[in-house]
């Protein structure tokens, strides 16, 4: 794959830094004029000169990783895992019916005191098996003992109804003197 290709195909500034600076190494530019062309540190550019000659164009579009200690244990992310797949956000006083990204940092901050940012919460959720999903209009699983009052409230009103009244029943539809007809025979009874 060209130096290019491998641009166009890693979005991630850090990525592309890399493979500009062995580009314009390539095209004849000295290490000097490289570091201030890409504004990045000499101790950098040896490094992903290293790189380079190591593992070629793939080792400089390896993403990073951080070698930070994880703010939540095994044992948080345990219980972070049976919370997402046996509760809702609601039983933790946030109105939402399903889970996001935000509700997700807010209820680790509650329970464990612990800041996440937004671009984390997605790989713990890796780390523990899951994964997001585009959010969709979810509604909760209606009450049966509900339906079944409202079927029978319905049921009665219509029973109340007369039968020309009824949902579903032809209409007859009447010109002005058959309309004006009817009216007075109504009258008279």
């Amino acid at each position: 794959m060209s130096n290019y290709k491998l641009f166009y195909k890693y979005q991630q500034e850090y990525i592309r830094k890399r493979l500009k600076a062995i580009k314009y190494l390539y095209e004849g530019y000295t290490r000097q004029e490289v570091m201030s062309k890409i504004d990045c540190a000499r101790k950098s550019l040896i490094i992903w000169i290293d790189m380079y000659c190591k593992g070629g164009l793939k080792a400089l579009a390896t993403p990073m990783k951080s070698h930070r200690t994880q703010k939540l244990g095994s044992e948080e992310k345990g219980d972070l895992k049976k919370m997402l797949l046996e509760k809702k956000p609601i039983d933790y006083g946030i109105d939402r019916q399903i889970w996001t990204g935000k509700s997700i940092i807010e209820v680790v901050n509650q329970r464990w005191n612990i800041q996440l940012k937004d671009s984390r919460i997605y790989d713990i959720l890796k780390e523990i098996g899951l994964s997001h999903q585009k959010a969709h209009r979810d509604y909760e699983n209606a009450d049966q003992q509900a339906q079944q009052e409202f079927i029978t409230t319905i049921k009665k009103k219509l029973e109340e109804l007369k039968p020309s009244e009824r949902p579903g029943q032809p209409h007859t539809f009447l010109n002005k003197r058959e309309y004006i007809s009817q009216q007075s025979a109504k009258a008279k009874q």
